[in-house]
């Protein structure tokens, strides 16, 4: 509870007060699928890193961990930059696949049920 006490800090303590319910109400990214596709994501981008990283340093071209973190470092955030950007409709995509499938059993059932 704010109590006014006078003065000039008055108005800046209300300023503060509406831009905390500001930030308060400001959507928030679900990092949810950013998460899952970064994990999905990573033995690939560790292989590839591997790979270019174990080439590089056979062939004189750089060290290991400039080849690994060039090729894997930007499959990693690109993967989490992509779930995150299209997290609502990947879940979209999976709700509206499981309500398939089950509608899909029941109607089958349904159909055995009545024999037609």
């Amino acid at each position: 509870m704010w109590l006014y006490t006078g003065g000039e800090d008055w108005g800046r303590l209300l300023e503060l007060r509406i831009e905390e319910l500001t930030v308060e109400q400001t959507e928030q990214p679900n990092e949810f699928w950013a998460n899952v596709i970064t994990v999905a994501v990573s033995p690939v981008a560790i292989a590839a890193g591997i790979a270019k990283g174990s080439f590089d340093a056979a062939t004189g071209h750089g060290p290991f961990s400039e080849g690994f973190n060039g090729t894997a470092e930007p499959m990693i955030f690109g993967a989490k930059r992509f779930g995150t950007e299209h997290g609502p409709t990947i879940t979209k995509g999976v709700i509206g696949g499981a309500a398939t499938a089950i509608g899909g059993r029941i109607v089958s059932q349904a159909l055995k049920t009545i024999r037609l």
